[in-house]
């Protein structure tokens, strides 16, 4: 069952609206920038034996890619639309979408006892909740991490906020933002400070940390992403 909440009305709605074609979502990104940055963060941190879920997994970019250097991936999303889309343009034999929605616990409670432990993959999802329910939402990584799961997540930090008013005050709203907001969503940040409140040290490892990019396929006139 799918909850009726208002990220669900949002989601759905934007990515119906959506063909799947390459450029039309505004934070998706070339696998290359993965390659580079994320698989050398937390390839070596991860139990390779275990599946991989791509928490957040949109339109399956990053999934297809992951698919590649894990043996089992599933990609998940709130919206059925997403999870649509990823299955028509991302398959690959070892990957799996479905959809789940990360404020029900007891749904990730259940992909658990399906799958088992499993490494997580979270890329600029967190911010998109509103701080309220982030407890709920880690609720459920830790559900699907287990006791052997890793989690990568890299998300935008409260540098996030002031550069992209800058960027708009400069070079206006970019076409893919602004459908973002036309359908009420509200992209927030993640303040790197609040970090040992969401993942308590009694209840989560910290391997690393640090900073990094997140790359869209948005380019700026100056050619930047």
């Amino acid at each position: 069952m799918i909850s009726a909440n208002r990220y669900l009305t949002s989601w759905e709605g934007f990515w119906s609206t959506l063909a799947g074609t390459p450029g039309e979502v505004f934070w998706d990104a070339d696998p290359a920038h993965a390659a580079q940055q994320d698989l050398p963060l937390f390839q070596d941190h991860s139990d390779p034996q275990l599946p991989l879920i791509d928490l957040g997994c949109g339109n399956g970019t990053q999934t297809r890619f992951l698919a590649d250097h894990f043996a089992r991936v599933m990609g998940t999303e709130i919206a059925p639309a997403a999870v649509e889309i990823a299955r028509t343009k991302n398959a690959a034999p070892n990957i799996t979408y479905r959809v789940l929605d990360v404020l029900r616990p007891d749904d990730a409670q259940a992909l658990h006892e399906e799958i088992g432990d499993a490494n997580v993959y979270m890329r600029a999802v967190l911010h998109q909740l509103s701080p309220a329910d982030h407890t709920t939402a880690i609720q459920s990584i830790e559900r699907l991490l287990g006791t052997k799961g890793t989690l990568y997540f890299i998300e935008l930090s409260s540098a996030a906020e002031p550069y992209f008013a800058q960027l708009i005050k400069q070079y206006g709203p970019p076409p893919g933002l602004a459908r973002v907001f036309q359908h009420a969503i509200t992209p927030g940040m993640v303040n790197e400070n609040d970090l040992e409140v969401l993942f308590p040290p009694d209840r989560f490892t910290l391997l690393d940390t640090g900073q990094s990019h997140i790359h869209t396929v948005h380019t700026l006139p100056t050619g930047k992403w």
